[in-house]
Parts: structure tokens; C-alpha cells; sequence
């Protein structure tokens, strides 16, 4: 961007963790101004501005009033999952445009809903996948467009799956009221989202899925190695998921992550098809040569994916572009999440999937 160009104005909405990340990667931007912050915390938005050079004059407890004063050109919304929607359908309405943390809602309806006021409101939302620009996720994606994989038939997709003990400390993530799911929706919405985006966005038909809250209500579980105490007697949420996505092709993918378990890794993401298959973490590609069995580790460039999240987000901004991530996919991803939870809450029946008619088109551009 240009020295030259208008500053984009940005205000903050929600100061925790995450926030900060983001406040980090807008200040290294020069075209960037962070003009206010909205916290529910007054005492937290205080320090979030001291920390990150925003006007004291300039912190809010409320984002209705920070949108209206400030009038931005962008937020970032990086509340609890359960207000995600409310605050970008609100800034969305008043013009601005939208960065907001994933999951993308904590239901579907909420998802459509945001996506159908950044049409009407002609601004962008975008949907914090910083996986969308990991190195490897890329070269793996650019793999099975090539034809690598020939027909995929199966495969595992999984975020971390190497937590044994690491359920978030914070009640924003394991209350219904604030975070609205555990770990489908924190840690499911990047299995499905990687998974989902690598195969090109393929037609889901049914979904089977099973949750469980295993050692997270318990308070032997709080051992030394954990992300700290968290409150048991609070927790309402899942602590383990597995779901199965079945395609409209008859192949199947497997998505699963844990924030707890007596275990130390679920494995890795891999993907098969009938010419070849992929590996990730490391990227290894999987094919026979030559009359042998061939194993190729992929060299990926070190790129740092918050940096091009935030940094493709601005310049989208200031050029009047498109999302740099589709949300209508998103909407898709958050369909199956939900669905993930209706097959959980009747003993894992399978679920069929409608897709909303305006998300269709992202299917049609692999010509289903």
C-alpha cells in the first residue's frame, strides 16, 4: 500500500487475547489508524488502548456507540463466538466493514444473516481463517487442483489434535451463554475449514456426529501441563467431538479434535484419492513413479498467515475489493457445524445438509 493512500480507520471490538493479535498486525501496517475500542470491561479497553496507542477518549463499553462516534472504516470483531454475529450485523448496517474471528457465528442462521447484510450493505466480511493462509494449506490446496489425487475418497482432517489437556481457562469459551459450543465450534470450524477449502469446497449430503464432555466437569482433570484452572462446575460445553462428512460423490471425510483427553496426539490430517495422497504437518505428497512408491516432503516458504490475514483484509479495504475469504464458504462450514451438533443431540443420526440456494455458487465452480 502506498504511502500516500488514506489512512483505513479501525476500531476494535472486544479486548481479550485475540484482540491483541490483531492490534499487533495492524500497527505494523502503516496505512492503518486504530481509532477506537469498544470492551464490556471498561478497566480491560483502558489498558487495550494505553497498550496500542488508541485515545483514552476513544474507549467505549459498548460498540453501538464506538461504530456511531467514530464512524470507521473497519472492525475487528473479536468477542466471545456468541456475539459475533449481533456486532457485525450492526457495523455492517452502518457501512463499515467487517473482520470478525472465527467460528463465524455460533449458528447457521446467524451466519446467513451476516452474509446477507454485507450484500444488502455492498461491505466486506471477512471471516478470520488465518489457516487460509498458512504455506502448507495453500501448496496442499494448489496439489489437488492440479489432479494429484485423482478422485478423493477419504479423509482426516483434525486442527491440533494434540491436546491432551488444554481446555481454554476462560468462561467465554465454555458457557452456552457466551461461547454457544466447546471445542466443534473453536477448534471443528478449522478441521471442517481446512478440510473443506484444501478439496475445493466438494457437496456434503450427510453428516453424523458425536460429542462428548469427558474429563472437562471434572476437577482431577486440572493437572499440572494444563492452560490453567478453569471452572468445572461451569463447564457446559463439549470437550471431544468426531463427525463424519459423507459427499455427494460417496466419498467420506473424518473430522475430530479434543481439548482433553487421556491421549497425546489424534494423529495427522491426510487426504487420499485414487492417483495419489497428502499428508499434512509436514506437507508430504504420496504417488507411485516410475514403477515405485513415491514419498515427496514438500518445501514450504515461511510466511507468517496473521500477517497476510490482517494485511489482505486492509488492503481489501482500502482498494474497495472483495473478502479475501469468501464467506458464503463460511456459511457452509457453519452449516456443517451445526449439523455436527443436530446428528451429537440425537445419539449421531444422520443429518442431511440443505445448502442455502444463495451459498450454492460456491459449488458450482468445480462444475457439481
Amino acid at each position: 500500500m502506498s504511502s500516500t493512500s488514506p489512512k483505513v480507520r479501525v476500531g476494535i471490538i472486544g479486548a481479550g487475547g485475540i484482540a491483541n493479535v490483531h492490534a499487533r498486525y495492524y500497527k505494523e501496517i502503516q496505512n492503518v489508524e486504530m481509532v477506537g475500542v469498544a470492551e464490556v470491561i471498561k478497566e480491560r479497553g483502558e489498558e487495550f488502548a494505553k497498550r496500542w496507542g488508541i485515545p483514552q477518549s476513544n474507549v467505549f463499553t459498548n460498540y453501538e456507540e464506538m461504530i456511531d462516534k467514530l464512524q470507521p472504516d473497519a472492525v475487528s470483531v473479536t468477542t466471545p463466538h456468541k456475539y459475533h454475529a449481533a456486532a457485525s450485523i450492526y457495523a455492517l448496517k452502518r457501512g463499515v466493514n467487517v473482520l470478525v474471528e472465527k467460528p463465524m457465528a455460533s449458528s447457521v442462521a446467524e451466519a446467513l444473516e451476516m452474509y446477507r447484510t454485507s450484500m444488502s450493505a455492498g461491505k466486506i466480511l471477512m471471516v478470520g481463517f488465518q489457516t487460509r493462509f498458512e504455506p502448507q494449506f495453500v501448496a496442499a490446496k494448489r496439489i489437488v487442483e492440479s489432479g494429484t489425487l485423482g478422485d478423493f475418497y477419504y479423509g482426516e482432517s483434525l486442527a491440533d489434535g494434540k491436546r491432551r489437556r488444554s481446555v481454554p481457562p476462560s468462561p467465554t469459551f465454555y458457557t452456552k451463554e457466551m461461547a454457544g459450543g466447546g471445542v466443534v465450534l473453536d477448534l471443528g470450524c478449522y478441521a471442517v475449514d481446512t478440510a473443506m477449502n484444501i478439496l475445493g469446497f466438494p457437496e456434503v449430503e450427510r453428516v453424523s456426529g458425536h460429542i462428548f464432555t469427558a474429563l472437562a466437569r471434572s476437577k482431577d482433570s486440572i493437572v499440572e501441563g494444563s492452560w490453567g484452572a478453569w471452572d468445572t462446575e461451569r463447564f457446559e460445553v463439549e470437550d471431544f467431538f468426531v463427525a463424519k462428512l459423507v459427499l455427494s460423490g460417496g466419498g467420506v471425510i473424518v473430522i475430530k479434535d479434543s481439548w482433553a483427553m487421556h491421549n497425546n496426539d489424534l494423529g495427522r490430517s491426510f487426504f487420499l484419492g485414487t492417483r495419489g495422497g497428502i499428508k499434512l504437518n509436514p506437507l508430504e505428497v504420496y504417488r507411485d513413479e516410475w514403477g515405485h512408491m513415491t514419498t515427496a516432503t514438500v518445501t514450504i516458504p515461511n510466511r507468517d498467515p496473521w500477517r497476510d490475514k490482517v494485511g489482505r483484509f486492509v488492503e481489501a479495504v482500502s482498494k474497495g475489493g472483495k473478502s479475501p475469504i469468501d464467506p458464503r464458504e463460511i456459511v457452509y462450514d457453519q452449516l456443517i457445524l451445526d449439523s455436527i451438533y443436530s446428528s451429537a443431540n440425537r445419539s449421531g443420526e444422520e443429518v442431511r445438509l440443505n445448502l442455502p440456494e444463495e451459498v450454492k455458487g460456491i459449488l458450482k465452480r468445480k462444475g457439481s
